[in-house]
Order: C-alpha cells, then structure tokens, then sequence
C-alpha cells in the first residue's frame, strides 16, 4: 500500500473534494481554492447531516470540514464519515490550534488547515490529503501522541508481538525514522536529525506505511507508541 502517493499520479483524475461550512461567505471564498488545477469541488454543505448525505451520495476523495457545526459537532461528524464513508478523507477547517483539533484526528480526521490559510495552501493540502498524507504540525500530533501515552485512547494491539512484528519488519534506518515519527516530527526536522534528505526519509516514511499497511504518518506513531517502540 503506497499511501502517500498522489492519487492522480496513479491515473485516478480530478481530486473531489465536499466542502462543509456554515459560513457562506466562507464557503465561496473556499470554492475558488477548491477549483482549480486537478481538485474538482463537487459539493458544498451547511451542516453535518447535509454532509453526511452528500459524502453518502458523492463520495468524494477529500471532506473539508469545519468543527463549528450548528446541528452536531464536526468530531461527531468525522466519527460517523469514519464508519459510513471510511474512503473519504476528512481535512479539518479550523481558526487556530485548538484542542478539538486532537480531538478531530482521534475521531478519524487525516489534519487540518488554518481557514486563514492562502488559496494555494488549502489546495496543496487537500492534494496531500487525498494521497495519503496527514496535513498536522508537530504540536497537534504532540498533543494527540500524549492522549495515546496516557491512555485516554483503548489499545488495541498487543504490544509485545506488536513490537516484534514492526522490528522484523522494517530496516534499521526504517526503524529509526518510524520512532521518530512518534515525536510528531515533521520531514525536515527528522532529515536533519539523521541527516538524510527530505525525499529520502519521503521514501521511507512510504515504505514504512507499505510495510505496515497503515494509511498514514499519524496511523504509523500511534503504532509507534501503542507497541512500546517509542
């Protein structure tokens, strides 16, 4: 599973992206950032149900939703996409770092984008979203890894096997960059640290998620810290 390529790289076509907000003005600002190159914004929604409904409906590779909701809470919303329309992935709307932004992520959310954020910059990261990637800052998967150390998210795996697993799998310097990835560091910050180029520890972050049939970043450090390796 290579997760981290982009999907139209891999013949797929446009990106569809469902856009979720309660603020018009908001949403047609968005729409133009949604239209170009290959994204195609194939729907737009006030609240959850409608979305919910929509994604349903469309299902489209990319939900941009925001948390502010006026009939349930985007969390909530991204719990229920998880289960009913687990192929979309979810890219949360957000003013500023907040803890609902871990929560988000918990409930299945792939990362966030800043709504003040530039066009160019929203669209890059639903692009990175659709391929595989989670759009976070080091803070926020922080936060969310220490949610994971303290138990307040059920393990699932057995840790020893899970452990043993993980280590016959992977290389060395695989190993090297999956813990490090448990410390929510981001590409730069883990080349420099291992003194790698960016595109190298690119590739192994992929190879790392092929091997271990995750979806994401986010997925392999929560492995990470749910196993005991970091």
């Amino acid at each position: 599973m290579q997760s981290e390529q982009n999907p139209v790289a891999e013949g797929r076509g446009l990106i569809t992206v469902v856009l979720v907000d309660d603020e018009p003005l908001i949403r047609s600002a968005l729409a133009q950032a949604l239209s170009v190159g290959e994204l195609e914004l194939v729907g737009e929604a006030a609240d959850a149900q409608a979305a919910i409904r929509m994604v349903l409906d469309l299902r489209p590779d990319v939900v941009l939703m925001d948390l502010r909701l006026p009939d349930m809470s985007g969390v909530e919303a991204i719990g229920q996409l998880g289960l009913l329309a687990p192929a979309s992935r979810v890219l949360v709307l957000t003013r500023s770092e907040q803890n609902r932004v871990v929560e988000a992520i918990v409930a299945g959310a792939s990362g966030y984008i800043l709504k003040s954020a530039p066009p160019e910059a929203i669209a890059a990261a639903v692009r990175a979203t659709a391929a595989g990637e989670s759009v976070i800052s080091s803070q926020v998967a922080g936060k969310l890894l220490q949610r994971i150390r303290e138990r307040d998210i059920p393990v699932t795996t057995t840790s020893h096997d899970a452990a043993r697993a993980i280590r016959a799998a992977l290389t060395v310097r695989e190993l090297e960059i999956f813990t490090s990835l448990a410390s929510g560091k981001s590409n730069h910050e883990i080349a420099h640290e291992l003194s790698l180029s960016t595109n190298t520890v690119h590739n192994h972050i992929a190879s790392i998620l092929a091997k271990l049939h995750l979806d994401n970043r986010i997925q392999a450090a929560v492995q990470a810290v749910r196993s005991g390796i970091a």
